[in-house]
């Protein structure tokens, strides 16, 4: 039997899928692993356990349909930061993304003058999270571990090591660190010589496409199957749930959030807000990343309120409370804040508080609260054509309540496929068209909520109470 497995590697863990020709899902498998936080600010993984987990996946795909695929490809979480010596052994742990330990030097870069030059060519506004932040903090605070660097790599790329012996990054990956020119495709000089490391210190940038030759004897024990570079979670979610152009907003929300829509051409936001990534050819990916999405719910669960029952219980209190939760407006910046603020020291706030809320009412305040700031992103965006539709991923999609709020507050159409993981079937498609041109899939939408057009001022008034109260509070955070 042929099939193709899609391996989506993300920060909370690695998911492995595996379709056939017809796009019929087969098998799942998912493993998942810790972050270490040693110090304040910092987010740590160990590179290593995430590979066992790749193989681990692999090979439970492997043996439960007992052959091995025709096709791997990736998706992986971006602005990963790992350092690696002439063997590729790791010399660092896996920096990941909500890793702010570089706040400063992303403050110092940003009051730089010349920052809008960069942002112009980069496409990413600046913040701690990019491996060009990060590696600039290596060399100032761990400069027995810089001057020892081979290579800056992400996860993927580490991987991909494992399997090809090559140091190889797709575009928007690349894009992702900052130390990439989207115009020309190539490395930045200038954003090389702010980190201070050369391009031969990076990987070699390929198309998203790319088919790489496997590694003979790589520790896999693979022989015959076709790797394919892959992308960024995000692009390939994008492609996953078919928002493949400028009439369809893609939304995430999982641990995080975001929003994101497919262009044909470079679109830059002249206040730095929203980045601009190159998939494959003639398509970028314009949009902006939240720190914020169900973790906030999730602390409000186990921390803040320390909930026994169902988490579904616990998020259909909010079913039936107003909009505007009766005056209550909550900033949900719980760990600092990327788009639309960009602001790593950013805090949660809980505004409006009296003696008639209760816990119903955070609840609802918190999902409003990630969904204003979506709202916002998307108002940030650079778009000549307003999108028609959402089509929404992540875990979110499992709760209806959330999903018609969306719907509701945008006045779009919501369109989901319920097996959430569009990050891994994306990549499976992406491989799809580079390596079996001839296979066609059509991805079903499972589910369509509508707006409710009656509700649409109510939602606007509750969404800039929440705007108003972001520009009045976030300058003082």
């Amino acid at each position: 039997m042929q099939y193709y497995v899609g391996i989506d590697i993300g920060t909370g863990s690695t998911k492995a899928l595996a379709f056939d020709a017809t796009g019929q899902l087969l098998a799942k498998e998912q493993i998942s692993y810790a972050t270490i936080q040693t110090e304040n600010g910092w987010a740590e993984q160990d590179p290593n356990t995430v590979l066992a987990a790749v193989k681990n996946c692999l090979t439970s795909l492997t043996n439960s349909l007992n052959a091995t695929p025709a096709l791997i490809s990736f998706s992986t979480a971006m602005h990963c930061l790992l350092v690696v010596d002439t063997d590729g052994k790791p010399l660092t742990a896996s920096i990941i993304w909500s890793d702010n330990r570089a706040a400063e030097i992303a403050q110092a870069f940003r009051e730089n003058p010349s920052i809008n030059d960069w942002y112009q060519q980069s496409g990413v506004p600046m913040h701690a999270m990019l491996p060009l932040c990060k590696i600039k903090w290596l060399k100032e605070h761990q400069p027995q571990v810089f001057d020892k660097a081979f290579k800056f790599v992400g996860i993927k790329e580490y991987i991909l090591f494992q399997l090809t012996g090559t140091w190889v990054v797709d575009h928007a990956v690349a894009a992702a660190t900052g130390l990439l020119n989207i115009h020309s495709l190539d490395w930045h000089n200038g954003a090389l010589a702010m980190a201070g490391i050369s391009r031969q210190q990076l990987p070699e940038i390929k198309d998203a496409k790319t088919m790489l030759p496997l590694l003979e004897g790589n520790s896999f024990s693979l022989t015959a199957t076709k790797i394919v570079l892959g992308s960024s979670d995000g692009a390939m979610a994008n492609l996953g749930s078919h928002a493949i152009d400028a009439s369809t907003l893609a939304i995430t929300i999982g641990t995080s959030a975001a929003v994101r829509i497919i262009q044909d051409q470079i679109h830059l936001d002249a206040s730095m807000r929203s980045f601009c990534y190159p998939i494959t050819q003639g398509q970028y990916l314009v949009g902006g990343a939240s720190n914020n999405g169900a973790q906030l719910l999730e602390w409000m669960q186990t921390k803040l309120f320390q909930y026994q029952g169902a988490t579904k219980d616990f998020f259909e209190q909010a079913a039936q409370l107003p909009i505007g939760s009766d005056g209550l407006t909550v900033l949900p910046y719980l760990s600092g804040e990327r788009a639309p603020i960009w602001k790593e020291g950013a805090k949660a706030v809980f505004f409006g508080m009296g003696p008639q809320h209760g816990q119903a009412h955070l609840v609802r305040a918190a999902m409003e609260a990630v969904l204003f700031n979506l709202y916002a992103i998307a108002q940030s965006l650079p778009l000549k054509v307003q999108p028609k539709k959402i089509m929404a991923s992540g875990g979110f999609i499992q709760n209806n309540t959330w999903l018609q709020m969306l719907a509701n507050l945008f006045q779009l159409p919501v369109e989901l496929n319920h097996d959430g993981d569009a990050s891994a079937r994306g990549a499976i498609l992406l491989g799809i068209q580079a390596a079996f041109p001839n296979i066609q899939w059509q991805i079903p939408v499972n589910q369509v909520l509508q707006p409710n057009a009656v509700l649409a001022d109510e939602y606007q008034q509750a969404f800039q109470r929440f705007a108003q109260l972001s520009r009045s509070l976030v300058p003082l955070m």
